[in-house]
C-alpha cells in the first residue's frame, strides 16, 4: 500500500468499508427496511425444535432471519426448512406441526382459528384435543377439527404433491372435516391418504397396487447371452414409474440387474449367469416415494448349450483288425454319444472328412443320445451334434471331435450274426376277462448268446426295411417288448463285439399282435308317442378294447349294412339318435390312433322303434247336451250315456257331479265299453257328465271332453231351472 498515494489510500478503506456494509446488509436488512414491531403483532406460539438449517420470515419483512428454539412464532410468519433439517412449531392451543425436510409453510391466525398454508414439502401435525386447524389448496380452504374426549391424540401427515394437491393421512386420534361439495360434515378415515384438490373437493387417493403378468418359477431358456427376457405386470393407483430388481438372493442384499421404466413392461437383456434368481417390483408415485412393492417371484435362467460329445474321445485313435473277404472293403461302423441338458429332444449328428465340415459323409437325426455311423473305410473323421428343443430352437454345435479308424485285415473277427429262437412270434393282448398271473404280458423275444459280445441292439419297425426303428440297448439274449401295439411288426438284432464292432444284423423275425373282438350290449325298444315321429335317443354300449383311440358304430335298416350311418366315440358307451321309427341294425368297431381298423365288426345287435300318436278325446253320443228328461217315479233312473270308442284305448273314465266345475262327484268309474248306465239315485235338476280315454300299457290318458249336461224333473217337482 506503500505505493499508493494518499487520494488512493482514501477510496481503498472507503470501498472496504461499503462491501462490509452491504454484506451486513444483505444479512440484516434492518436498517434498510422498518424494523418489524413485534409488539404489534399477534403471538400465535413458537418454535419448539429447530434442527440444522431453519428460517423464518414475516409477511411484513424482506429477508429471512434463522429460527431458533423457543423463537416466539407470529401471525403470517413463513417457516422454511432447509435439506436435512426439521422444525417443530407449539401453538398456543396446543397443536403442535412438525415440518419435514426441504418445506415451506405460512401460519395465519383468522377468526380464532388457525390457517396453514403448506407451499410445498411435509409436516406432521397433532392436533390438541377440541382445536381445529385449516389447510389451503389453492383458493380453497380446507378445515380439520380434533374431536373432545378422544383417546389419543390427533395426528395428521400432510404432503404438497407436484400436481397442486394437498395429501392427508390420518395417523392416529379421530379427526371431522367439512366436504363443501357435498355439504356435510365426514370424518378423516384412518391410515388412508385423502387428496385435497385446489378447488377444495376432497378424494380419497388409491394406494398403488401391482399386479405381476410373468409367471412365478419361469425357466428363461437363452440361446445366446443377451437374449432379450421379457417381463410384464399391471398396477393400479398413482404410480410414476416402475424399477425392476433382480438379484441371486431372496433378501436381495445383493442386486444384479435394476431397471427404471414408466411402462407395464420392459426387457432384460444384459448377461446373468446360468442358476437361480429371484425379481421383485417397486413402484414409486409421483412424490418420489415407494409406493409398493410386489412379492418375491423365483425366476431360474439357462443357457442353452451345445451337446459334448462323450464318444470316441478327441483326437481318438481306433484300431481295429478286421477279417474280410478279399473282394470286402476294409470298412466299420462306430458309435457315437454324448451328453446334452435336458431340455434337447431331438439331435443332429453329422460326420465329415474334413474339420470345416465342408464334406459331410453322412448326417443323421435321433431323438437318443447315440447315433452309430455308417461303414466308414480307414481314415481321420470329424464328427458334431447339434440338439433341438421340443419348439424347435437350435443349440450351437458341438466341438467337432475327430478320430481315426486304423483298420487292419484278417487279424480279427467281428461279431457273428445273432440267432433267433424263435423268428415268428405271436402274441395275444390279454383283456380283463381272460387276464391272470400266468398269462403273458408282453410279447418275449429271444436269440442265442454269441460269444465275446459286450450288448445288442434289438430294431423294431412296422416295415421289413426298417426305414423308421425303435431301438433298445440290451445286456441280455433276452426281451420283454412292453410298448407293443396292434399289429404286425418286424425285428432284427445286432451284437456289439468288445471292440465296440457291430455284427451283421440278424434274420428278420415277425411279432404279430392280435386281441379279441369287441361285443356290443344288447340294445332297448323305443316307443314313442307323439304328434309326429322324429329322432330318438337310446343307449348303448360294449366291451372295451385296449390301444382303441375310438370306435366306429355303424346303424343300417339293411342287414347288410349298404347303406350306413356311421357315428364315431371317444369311450365304449354313449347315446345312439335312431332318425324316424323302425327295425335298424347296429355294429360296432375298435380305431387305432392313425383311425385305422383295430378290430373287425363286432356282433349285430337290433334297435326296434315304434310310433303312434296320443289319446284322442272321445266323441260324446247320447244323451244330447242340455236335454231335459221326466222321471215318472222317483225310483233310481235308467239313464244311458254313451260315446264313440277311440282308437288305442284300453279303458274310459266318467265322472257325473251336479256341479259344472266338477268339484263335487256323484259317479265317478273306470269302464271297459263306450257306454255307462246311471242306476244310482242323483238329485233332481241340472246334471253334467265328462268322459276321457285311458290307455294302461302307456300310462297315457287323453283329455277330458267338453262337459255335457241334462236336467231331471219330476211330476213332484215344482223347481224348473233354465
Amino acid at each position: 500500500m506503500s505505493r499508493f498515494g494518499q487520494t488512493e489510500k482514501i477510496i481503498f478503506v472507503c470501498a472496504i468499508v461499503a462491501l462490509l456494509a452491504f454484506s451486513y446488509f444483505l444479512y440484516d436488512d434492518s436498517l434498510l427496511f422498518p424494523k418489524v414491531n413485534n409488539g404489534k403483532l399477534e403471538l400465535i406460539g413458537d418454535v419448539a425444535i429447530s434442527q440444522n438449517d431453519v428460517r423464518r420470515k414475516n409477511l411484513d419483512t424482506f429477508s429471512w432471519v434463522p429460527a431458533s428454539r423457543k423463537d416466539a412464532v407470529y401471525q403470517n410468519d413463513s417457516i422454511f426448512t432447509g435439506d436435512r433439517s426439521e422444525a417443530t412449531i407449539q401453538l398456543q392451543d396446543g397443536t403442535q406441526i412438525k415440518i419435514q425436510p426441504n418445506s415451506l409453510i405460512t401460519l395465519n391466525l383468522k377468526n380464532g382459528q388457525m390457517n396453514l398454508d403448506l407451499r410445498y414439502g411435509n409436516l406432521v401435525g397433532e392436533l390438541a384435543q377440541g382445536s381445529s386447524l385449516t389447510i389451503k389448496s389453492g383458493t380453497e380452504e380446507f378445515k380439520l377439527e380434533s374431536q373432545q374426549g378422544s383417546p389419543e391424540k390427533s395426528k395428521i401427515q400432510f404432503n404438497k404433491a407436484h400436481s397442486g394437491n394437498v395429501d392427508l393421512k390420518l395417523l392416529s386420534g379421530d379427526v371431522k372435516y367439512v366436504d363443501k361439495k357435498k355439504q356435510a360434515v365426514k370424518e378423516l378415515p384412518k391410515n388412508a391418504v385423502v387428496a385435497v384438490t385446489k378447488k377444495g373437493e376432497v378424494k380419497q387417493v388409491e394406494k398403488p397396487q401391482l399386479f405381476l403378468k410373468t409367471a412365478d418359477n419361469t425357466n428363461w431358456l437363452r440361446i445366446n447371452p443377451d437374449d432379450p427376457l421379457p417381463f410384464e405386470w399391471e398396477s393400479k393407483g398413482d404410480v410414476a414409474r416402475f424399477e425392476l430388481e433382480i438379484s441371486p438372493t431372496e433378501d436381495f442384499s445383493h442386486v444384479a440387474i435394476s431397471k427404471l421404466t414408466q411402462d407395464k413392461k420392459t426387457q432384460v437383456v444384459e448377461p446373468l449367469e446360468p442358476g437361480s434368481y429371484f425379481w421383485r417390483l417397486k413402484a414409486t408415485d409421483h412424490n418420489g416415494q415407494l409406493a409398493a412393492t410386489s412379492p418375491v417371484q423365483h425366476m431360474q435362467i439357462t443357457h442353452l448349450v451345445g451337446p459334448q460329445i462323450t464318444t470316441p474321445t478327441q483326437a481318438a485313435q481306433i484300431n481295429l483288425e478286421l477279417k474280410v473277404k478279399p473282394q470286402e472293403a476294409l470298412e466299420t461302423s462306430t458309435e457315437i454319444q454324448w451328453r446334452a441338458q435336458e431340455s434337447l429332444k431331438n439331435f443332429t449328428w453329422q460326420v465329415a472328412s474334413d474339420a470345416e465340415f465342408t464334406t459331410i459323409v453322412k448326417e443323421g437325426q435321433t431323438n437318443t443320445l447315440a447315433a452309430v455311423t455308417p461303414k466308414l473305410p480307414a481314415g481321420t473323421y470329424w464328427v458334431r451334434v447339434q440338439g433341438q428343443t421340443e419348439s424347435q430352437k437350435p443349440s450351437p454345435w458341438s466341438e467337432p471331435v475327430s478320430f481315426t479308424l486304423n483298420l487292419f485285415a484278417h487279424k480279427e473277427e467281428r461279431p457273428n450274426r445273432p440267432i433267433l429262437v424263435t423268428k415268428k412270434v405271436d402274441f395275444k393282448v390279454p383283456t380283463g376277462k381272460d387276464r391272470n398271473p400266468a398269462s403273458p404280458e408282453s410279447p418275449k423275444l429271444a436269440w442265442k448268446p454269441v460269444l465275446q459280445t459286450k450288448n445288442y441292439i434289438l430294431q423294431i419297425s412296422k416295415d421289413a426295411s426298417f426305414k423308421e426303428v425303435e431301438k433298445y440297448d440290451i445286456t441280455q439274449n433276452q426281451v420283454s417288448w412292453s410298448q407293443y401295439r396292434p399289429g404286425q411288426y418286424f425285428y432284427r438284432v445286432y451284437a456289439r463285439g468288445l471292440n465296440g464292432l457291430m455284427s451283421e444284423p440278424s434274420e428278420t423275425g415277425t411279432i404279430d399282435i392280435n386281441m379279441d373282438g369287441l361285443t356290443l350290449d344288447p340294445m332297448k325298444t323305443i316307443n314313442a308317442i307323439g304328434q309326429a315321429p322324429g329322432p330318438k335317443e337310446t343307449p348303448i354300449s360294449w366291451s372295451e378294447v385296449p390301444f382303441a383311440k375310438s370306435y366306429l358304430v355303424q346303424m343300417d335298416k339293411d342287414k347288410n349294412f349298404a347303406h350306413p350311418q356311421q357315428l364315431e366315440y371317444s369311450s365304449n358307451a354313449g347315446t345312439l339318435t335312431v332318425p324316424d321309427p323302425g327295425r335298424y341294425h347296429v355294429r360296432v368297431q375298435a380305431m387305432d390312433e392313425s383311425n385305422k381298423p383295430l378290430t373287425g365288426f363286432s356282433n349285430i345287435e337290433e334297435v326296434l322303434y315304434t310310433f303312434r300318436t296320443p289319446l284322442s278325446s272321445p266323441s260324446l253320443l247320447e244323451p244330447f247336451n242340455n236335454a231335459s228328461i221326466f222321471l215318472q217315479t222317483e225310483m233310481e233312473p235308467f239313464i244311458w250315456l254313451e260315446w264313440k270308442k277311440v282308437e288305442g284305448a284300453t279303458s274310459y273314465r266318467i265322472e257325473i257331479s251336479d256341479k259344472a266345475d266338477f268339484s263335487r262327484t256323484l259317479i265317478a268309474k273306470s269302464l271297459q265299453g263306450n257306454r255307462y248306465l246311471i242306476k244310482d239315485r242323483v238329485p233332481l235338476g241340472k246334471i253334467y257328465w265328462r268322459v276321457r280315454a285311458e290307455s294302461k300299457g302307456d300310462a297315457e290318458m287323453s283329455e277330458w271332453t267338453e262337459k255335457r249336461e241334462f236336467t231331471l224333473y219330476h211330476q213332484k217337482n215344482e223347481t224348473f231351472v233354465k
